[in-house]
């Protein structure tokens, strides 16, 4: 109960903070004994919600790319944790996105609690995407949907909804039976949920703060330093540019920042932080955890990205690269092209021996010189996009260019060796 009373990172799926609440506690309930923030089980999955590594990618905690590139040649992610690899991913800090580490999820119950929205909300507007909801479902269907979909996973849910087929946990427990926690209240939270809302009515205790759900200037607590640490991931300092400290007091700092992130994402400047600030600030920290791909047509490398990529289909594959390999070789290309200053890859050619490939960009002009590049072949076969999207959306490197030679137009017997 107290995980429920104490939760404030806004209303889920458009149900009513009443309901909102008895989402958590009954979910809470089942998954850690009623909110344990570093309980652990044997597989790894860790927190009051029993995160795994997909759920933490998914809320924009963990690097989706090296969580894909840790599960290759995994059947799925329970096995994965049964081999212990999920503990040991989730263990390194280099996964985790904007500073976090498992340690920071696992002390912070805002971390767990908006991550626990933020999937919720993100399956509610599935389902309703899907057909399976619509808005204006009762409330309790909807909330049942979703424990459900946390537990049992979204089939599970759909099928519970639905009046499908029942699905058995290793517990015995059912995808019916989650669902029925709250529409039927099989877990009896309804009268202990109205019983302690009436006593925090009555006492005017921070129940009714919580609900009203903004944190202003004079508030304190690990919401207010959670709320700093994510300013400060953002660019955003206090006035004069003081660096904010995540001390835990809301003081004129931190509400000068509040009102230069609103008025940068053309909110109500008022230094407040209530649900649409909030919102606004959860975005953009997921953008900022998902840098785009080079193969995104909005990744500001993309076009040299679609020229090297044709340069690479154009060589004789005699050595079968992979598709990943051949989109891996592109996107260094384009990493190198950056770091040469080439504006455009006109041309890609392998070397005599193969070990390396390189790009070129042509004159266009009298007043202009050869642009030239060239990448390890293997290395750059090996290289994830996700590596070198990165690298390319950063400021080019200013070191010297070393030099390579002229290339030739590309004999028709060349291949690429892997």
């Amino acid at each position: 109960m107290a995980t429920a009373s104490a939760y404030h990172q806004g209303n889920i799926a458009g149900l009513d903070d009443a309901m909102t609440r008895r989402l958590i506690a009954s979910t809470v309930m089942t998954e850690s004994n009623g909110g344990d923030l570093a309980i652990t089980n044997r597989q790894g999955y860790v927190g009051r919600y029993q995160a795994g590594a997909g759920w933490l990618s998914d809320a924009g905690y963990i690097d989706k790319h090296k969580l894909a590139e840790a599960m290759q040649g995994q059947r799925n992610e329970w096995a994965w944790a049964v081999s212990g690899g999920m503990t040991r991913f989730l263990e390194d800090p280099s996964n985790w996105n904007n500073g976090l580490s498992l340690e920071k999820y696992k002390a912070s119950p805002d971390l767990q609690d908006r991550a626990f929205k933020i999937n919720s909300d993100h399956a509610y507007h599935q389902a309703v995407g899907n057909g399976v909801l619509k808005e204006g479902d009762d409330p309790a269907k909807v909330a049942g949907f979703l424990k459900a979909r946390h537990i049992a996973g979204y089939g599970g849910a759909i099928a519970a909804v639905t009046g499908s087929r029942v699905i058995r946990d290793s517990n015995g427990t059912s995808n019916y039976d989650y669902m029925h926690d709250i529409t039927r209240n099989r877990d009896g939270l309804d009268q202990r949920m109205a019983r302690t809302l009436h006593t925090q009515s009555q006492t005017g205790s921070a129940y009714s703060c919580v609900a009203r759900n903004v944190l202003e200037e004079g508030a304190r607590g690990s919401a207010v330093a959670t709320l700093q640490a994510e300013l400060s991931q953002l660019g955003y300092s206090g006035d004069r540019g003081h660096p904010l400290t995540a001390d835990g007091e809301f003081g004129i700092r931190t509400r000068h920042a509040v009102e230069r992130f609103q008025h940068d994402h053309h909110l109500t400047v008022d230094g407040k932080v209530g649900p649409l600030t909030r919102e606004a600030m959860h975005s953009a920290l997921q953008q900022s955890a998902s840098p785009l791909s080079l193969t995104d047509v909005h990744h500001p490398g993309h076009a040299l990205f679609a020229q090297a990529l044709a340069g690479v289909r154009a060589l004789d594959a005699r050595g079968q690269p992979t598709e990943q390999q051949r989109l891996n070789l592109a996107a260094a290309m384009v990493v190198e092209a950056r770091h040469q200053g080439l504006t455009r890859i006109d041309q890609v050619a392998l070397g005599n021996d193969g070990s390396r490939v390189y790009i070129a960009q042509r004159p266009t002009s009298f007043m202009e010189q050869t642009k030239i590049g060239s990448v390890d072949t293997v290395a750059a076969l090996q290289t994830p996009v996700a590596r070198s999207s990165e690298l390319a959306a950063s400021p080019r490197s200013s070191s010297a260019a070393s030099p390579a030679p002229i290339i030739q137009p590309p004999a028709p017997t060349q291949t690429m060796v892997v």
